[in-house]
């Protein structure tokens, strides 16, 4: 199936495929959806959650969540996340150990090499070894490569951060400590803006390719490259670009996954920017089958509202946890690269009900969204300037 017959997918989706759901037309291919325990008591949000067999933490398992004081660990959170994934019969996703963004003080305070080093040594081993078992594969280190990375001649550059002025081979730590930790567990090397040529010349995309073929090369475990895949309207990619960036990382012999895809609407709750978000989450999960290294798919966030992008009705279910147009052409997607076929079911254009109020008149108070507003650092809209996968 050529990537232009997405459109056709679309346009043929029937309200009737909710009678089969994402994972089970996934079947065993991994999709997923970043949940938030706060959420976890609203009915209608744990059906849209039900949709995936893959559940990972939007921030429950960060450290800013688990060692809130340095040397005190708070599982709980973390815990309930999998718990509930466990319960609904999901695989668990760990994301992320080491981040530099919306730190604890404590942690930010840190510049001799040597506390840097213990402490994240410290830390990855509590994590790894309480999950010893249960979550198979970590982002070690997110979001460490400058955003203007060149990538010319084999470069890369590491982001100016707390973390990398303190211990500028952190990333080294990090994914050694946690391969001694837990053999058995997938490292991934997660960032954004990686998709390929379309976004930012791929510049930025070479600079990574570069960073973890070095890592390789030096022998550094790792296992994985995340594309986090947060698109605009206006800014987006094509799928045969993904498909040479996928092929990229699987020539050093590593997976790739789409980690956090999530489509911004610079239009707002159209009908034609709700049928180019569906255009693209098609082929985001078509790009992920047709790779034979890429290995899941995940989306950042449940209904708009929830989303750290809520004011671009990014994600795939409404703000009533409804199904938009993307959640039916990614269920098209999976339905016809499985085979399934629905012989007794009449299809029917599917009809969207697009949701016209403010997203904000929606979204609850939660520790996960006050972390946001009084966090160490505050994100700012331009999320390629800046860490993209904060809530």
């Amino acid at each position: 199936m050529k990537a232009t017959s997405i459109l056709s997918l679309i346009a043929s989706a029937s309200l009737a495929f909710a009678d089969v759901t994402l994972r089970e037309a996934a079947k065993d291919f991994s999709i997923g959806v970043a949940a938030a325990s706060h959420r976890f008591g609203n009915e209608a949000y744990i059906d849209a959650v039900s949709e995936f067999n893959t559940m990972v933490a939007e921030n429950g398992c960060k450290l800013s969540s688990l060692q809130p004081q340095k040397g005190v660990y708070d599982f709980s959170d973390c815990d309930a996340h999998y718990e509930m994934a466990q319960k609904l019969g999901q695989k668990f996703r760990g994301h992320c150990l080491i981040w530099f963004n919306y730190q604890p003080e404590w942690f930010q305070n840190i510049t001799d090499s040597q506390e840097m080093e213990q402490t994240i040594v410290d830390h990855i081993t509590t994590v790894l070894t309480h999950y010893k078992g249960k979550i198979d594969t970590w982002d070690v280190v997110n979001e460490a490569i400058e955003d203007e990375s060149t990538g010319e001649n084999g470069t890369w550059e590491l982001r100016d951060t707390f973390i990398s002025r303190a211990l500028p081979n952190f990333i080294d730590v990090a994914f050694k400590t946690a391969r001694e930790v837990d053999p058995s567990v997938k490292l991934f090397y997660n960032d954004y803006d990686i998709e390929g040529i379309d976004i930012r010349k791929g510049m930025k995309t070479n600079a990574v390719y570069n960073f973890v073929k070095d890592m390789v090369e030096r022998g550094v475990p790792i296992d994985g490259v995340g594309l986090q895949y947060h698109l605009h309207t206006d800014k987006t990619v094509k799928y045969e670009n993904v498909i040479e960036t996928m092929k990229r990382f699987g020539d050093l012999g590593l997976e790739v996954q789409i980690t956090e895809m999530d489509v911004n609407s610079v239009e707002g709750n159209t009908k034609e920017a709700f049928d180019l978000q569906a255009k693209l989450y098609g082929e985001g999960v078509k790009a992920c089958l047709d790779s034979p290294n890429c290995t899941a798919f995940l989306i950042w966030g449940v209904g708009d509202s929830d989303s750290w992008r809520s004011d671009g009705y990014p994600l795939a279910f409404n703000s009533d946890y409804t199904p938009k147009p993307a959640y039916y052409a990614m269920l098209d997607v999976l339905k016809e690269y499985n085979g399934i076929v629905d012989e007794d079911i009449e299809a029917t254009e599917y009809v969207t009900e697009y949701v016209t109020e403010d997203c904000d008149d929606e979204v609850e108070d939660s520790d996960d969204d006050q972390e946001v507003a009084v966090g160490d650092d505050v994100q700012v809209d331009e999320e390629e300037d800046s860490a993209s996968d904060e809530e």
